[in-house]
């Protein structure tokens, strides 16, 4: 890996997911593969130099493509996955362009823009830089571009972030589905490890 990935566990090409500080390959890491997963160092110094390009566990519920240098947008998921307006179910995890965050907590509606608007849902995440649509982060300044009130939006709010996906137009019912979908697997994982 190259100082452009997160610090963060990922799989170190090897098969076993080690610690990546930022900069370099740590000498902590754990075997997915052995029966007692247990936190191990090796013998010798870390790790160090780039990976070479190719997919990788991201430690966030999906595999990204590490192009030798930096992380890129693309991403694989299980196969298993659900998916609407951006935003993808996969297992414990919740995806949305670049983010992802467990599922467990998550709360999902399907809402018009003027109501989100008229309820003064996105005013505070986006003075907190925590309201994301699809290209990234929705600023107070981006708001008023960002939201129309005649579209259907996808209103999905996980560890602190709110995330914000227009929803293709006739495809409301299956927004109200999706956000119930979310819902459901939130309270799943909510009381499991």
């Amino acid at each position: 890996m190259a100082s452009g990935a997160e610090a963060g566990w990922y799989d170190d090409g090897s098969g076993k997911q080690r610690w990546w500080d930022g900069t370099r390959w740590s000498a902590h890491y754990v075997d997915l593969s052995e029966p007692a997963i247990e936190l191990r160092a090796d013998a010798g110094p870390a790790i160090s130099g780039s990976a070479e390009e190719g997919w990788y566990d991201d430690g966030r519920g999906r595999q990204r493509w590490w192009n030798g240098t930096r992380w890129t947008d693309a991403a694989r998921f299980t196969g298993q996955e659900r998916s609407l307006a951006g935003v993808v179910v996969d297992g414990r995890w919740l995806h949305f362009g670049a983010l992802s965050e467990p599922a467990a907590g998550a709360r999902a509606s399907a809402e018009t823009g003027a109501l989100l608007l008229k309820r003064g849902l996105l005013g505070k995440p986006a003075t907190t830089r925590t309201l994301f649509g699809p290209g990234g982060p929705i600023t107070p300044r981006l708001l008023p571009r960002s939201v129309r009130a005649d579209t259907t939006y996808l209103f999905v709010q996980v560890a602190g972030q709110v995330w914000l996906a227009p929803v293709a137009t006739g495809q409301d019912r299956e927004a109200e589905q999706f956000a119930t979908w979310i819902n459901t697997v939130s309270d799943h994982y909510r009381y499991r490890p």
